[in-house]
């Protein structure tokens, strides 16, 4: 299903366009009265629809810096055709002789472009209202006050807009101004786009996943068996109940090791629900003992197997659970500033692997540990318990760190119990994110 967000007229534009590719029963809509709605109208559809498509920018850019939605999000863009027929109605109105204009929203390089196509000299007075990565930088009272200042001073004869609202606020203040408004051609782009990312997130959450639970060895041998039998039956009961939530299917693999299977939509739908505070069948209930939990998604058994036995050994040593992708992605139930992945290509990870000499996903498992710690009293102990491994391997670890220049012994932490003298480092944290640059 696709959610389709915007003003009314939009919203009427769209649904016609759909109608006529045969699929309009593919789309629920939701309209607002003013772009500010769009983030609480997003929320509303996001549980019900793998893909929302915005008609304009800035409620896209609104709803997105809102966050925490499951859906793919993407927006109706304004192209060249959208202003070649605004440009040809003004022609009309005018008698031949274009005004100068302010313009909003479209890219500069495509209204001088679209301009220079029919040899006209291209306005100058260009505002567009989000970044590169989408980052709003003008609000509608922005673009609003932008149009107004150049009319009235002087600089244009007419305002161009591709904001309902601006062109109703302009309008009403009596300033000359003509919308820029999406084509049949825009909207079937937009919605052929939109369509097909809602079939490959269909296509994906149908993958295979792997819940994999790990049990600790017992720690006496001498339990009465009747015992042992009693929490055996209790723990399959526990698990078969998870597994009936999962709607999957419960088995063994060998005495300390079970798996339920599922889908990756589940999976994804667990992770959604744990970012958002909730309880979530990442966690197992009921379940006495030690275990660790580990998922996998693959397009086979097997491979989301491998998954889940690379995401348990993510997970020993830590309360965390880990869920490993076919794509190398990890995500943990601990909500981390460092992106982890099994493959890794990143140039500065790469780069600073191979000043410390480990492989870049042990790079990553190291900047996560010491985002747990304070960095400037670093202990080869606290590193240990953060990163899952034995003091003398992080002790090697807090070594590669300083010969690579990134650490500096500053003392030394006596415990008043046994055990041996801790040397205490100071880790250059933002020296190593420098050379990390935007990788982590």
């Amino acid at each position: 299903m696709i959610g389709i967000i915007g003003p009314e007229d939009s919203i009427r534009l769209v649904q016609e366009v759909a109608a006529g590719e045969g699929r309009a029963g593919e789309l629920t809509s939701r309209a607002y009265a003013r772009p500010e709605q769009a983030p609480e109208l997003a929320r509303e559809l996001d549980e019900l629809c793998q893909v929302l498509l915005f008609t304009g920018r800035i409620p896209h850019a609104l709803a997105t810096a809102a966050g925490d939605l499951r859906a793919e999000v993407d927006y109706i863009r304004h192209g060249g055709i959208d202003l070649y027929r605004t440009l040809s109605r003004m022609l009309l109105a005018t008698g031949g002789q274009l005004p100068t204009v302010s313009v909003d929203t479209i890219e500069p390089g495509v209204v001088r472009e679209t301009y220079h196509d029919i040899e006209v000299p291209a306005p100058t007075e260009i505002l567009p209202i989000a970044d590169s990565t989408g980052l709003l930088y003008a609000t509608l009272d922005d673009v609003t006050a932008y149009h107004r200042d150049r009319y009235a001073t002087g600089a244009v004869e007419a305002c161009l807009t591709c904001l309902g609202a601006v062109h109703r606020d302009l309008r009403e203040a009596g300033v000359p101004v003509w919308r820029v408004e999406h084509t049949r051609a825009s909207v079937r782009d937009a919605l052929r786009r939109a369509w097909l990312a809602a079939e490959i997130r269909q296509s994906r959450a149908t993958q295979i996943a792997v819940m994999m639970i790990e049990f600790a060895e017992p720690t006496s041998r001498r339990q009465d068996p009747y015992e042992v039998e009693r929490q055996r039956l209790r723990l399959r009961e526990a698990l078969l109940e998870h597994a009936e939530r999962m709607r999957g299917r419960l088995s063994m693999i060998d005495d300390r090791t079970m798996v339920i299977t599922t889908t990756r939509g589940t999976v994804d739908s667990a992770l959604a629900r744990h970012r958002a505070g909730h309880a979530s069948l990442l966690t197992l209930r009921g379940v006495d003992g030690g275990h660790t939990v580990g998922f996998g998604a693959g397009t086979t058994i097997a491979a989301a197997e491998d998954n889940a036995r690379k995401a348990l050994a993510l997970s020993r040593g830590s309360s965390d659970t880990h869920v490993v992708f076919p794509d190398g992605e990890i995500h943990s139930t601990r909500v981390s500033p460092v992106k982890q992945r099994l493959r890794e290509t990143a140039p500065g990870i790469l780069r600073v692997s191979e000043q410390l000499r480990l492989g870049p996903l042990s790079t990553r498992r190291l900047l996560e540990a010491l985002h747990q710690l304070d960095p400037n009293e670093v202990t080869a102990r606290g590193l240990a318990d953060a990163y899952g491994v034995e003091a003398r391997s992080a002790r090697r670890l807090l070594n590669s760190l300083r010969a690579a220049g990134y650490a500096d012994e500053v003392g030394v932490h006596v415990s008043t119990g046994a055990g041996r003298p801790q040397t205490v480092y100071r880790v250059a944290m933002q020296r190593l994110f420098e050379a990390i640059g935007g990788d982590a």
